[in-house]
């Protein structure tokens, strides 16, 4: 099956001239387009975050820590989380469901689709920065959704050369997440963490570390993204059983990680601070810290996993000898 091309042909390229509006004059020109440059104030509440991490690591307390935050629960694992979150059950729904309302349990936990809640964001937005989690599932629900619409069972089947890709699943899930930076929010995106190893030219062994979304939607991600940090665990069962767990940003060919912040000392690695019984918002509260305490705080938390680490250094191979226990042990 492949998509119908537009029978109408537009002749040229149609004038774009603004509905009830004169043209641009010079004054107002000089006073629209800036001569200086312009000076970005962080805010970490407001950046496009990446967070690759194995299931368990706490992806989903790191964020919610922060304030004014919505969480959009596209799976579960929010039971104990506290902060402000929506249940994702659907894409969209039909205009008969949605005429029924949402759904609501004793908690006052609210329980909707996708498309309503950023409609509803749309009309009225109070948070700094909005938590999808899971990309992963997000995708899913698009994906399902949009095959159901075109009356199709796999996206293969919408289009050559990856157009069915593009059309049932990447563009879809592309467009809500713009509509969520329209908002003028932070946004951070969570997915589970993919290890693997494949053979380099020289036939060596070579770790990659990458996620489970599917890999338009993994393009598309990385490259909105202002921040990908990677969560692990340390291969050392005496760390582990001390709740020891850091962030890397340490990106290669075989691990894409980074950061475009500046003027701003972000540690490469950095031991996250475990949430207390009273107070979850710990790990976000260690991260701002880089920000309003710079570079002292980077400076602390960087000197600090050296002196953990002193005799255990990662490398990409225990990272993944480390990764592959921990698929084991989900898998048991």
């Amino acid at each position: 099956m492949t998509l119908k091309k537009p029978q109408n042909k537009v002749e040229g390229v149609p004038t774009r001239k603004p509905v009830n509006r004169e043209q641009v004059t010079a004054d107002q020109a000089r006073s629209l387009l800036p001569t200086k440059p312009h000076t970005i104030s962080y805010s970490p509440e407001k950046l496009k975050y990446l967070l690759v991490a194995p299931p368990k690591w706490g992806k989903t307390t790191f964020f919610c820590g922060g304030e004014n935050v919505l969480l959009l629960a596209f799976e579960s694992g929010y039971g104990f989380v506290e902060c402000p979150k929506i249940v994702i059950t659907d894409w969209d729904r039909s205009q008969k469901e949605r005429s029924a309302g949402w759904t609501e349990d004793s908690d006052g936990l609210v329980y909707t689709s996708a498309t309503e809640t950023i409609e509803a964001l749309e009309e009225y937005c109070p948070y700094s920065m909005i938590i999808i989690d899971t990309v992963d599932m997000a995708t899913k629900l698009c994906t399902d959704h949009m095959l159901d619409a075109g009356g199709i069972k796999h996206p293969s089947e919408g289009g050559d050369w990856g157009r069915g890709w593009a059309v049932y699943q990447t563009d879809p899930f592309r467009r809500f997440y713009n509509r969520l930076v329209a908002l003028g929010v932070g946004v951070a995106a969570i997915t589970h963490s993919n290890e693997r190893t494949d053979k380099d030219r020289f036939n060596r062994d070579r770790f990659r570390r990458e996620t489970t979304l599917p890999a338009g939607v993994q393009k598309f991600i990385h490259s909105q993204c202002d921040v990908i940090m990677h969560g692990f665990k340390p291969n050392s069962r005496k760390l582990v059983q001390q709740g020891i767990r850091y962030i890397s940003f340490d990106g290669s060919d075989e691990v894409l990680a980074g950061s475009r912040i500046k003027k701003v000392y972000i540690p490469n690695k950095y031991v996250v601070s475990a949430p207390t019984d009273t107070d979850d918002g710990v790990p976000w509260k260690q991260w701002v810290s880089f920000f309003k305490d710079s570079p002292a705080a980077g400076k602390k938390a960087e000197a600090e996993f050296k002196k953990i680490f002193i005799d255990f250094e990662p490398t990409a191979s225990e990272e993944l000898a480390a990764a592959t226990a921990q698929n084991k042990e989900q898998q048991q």
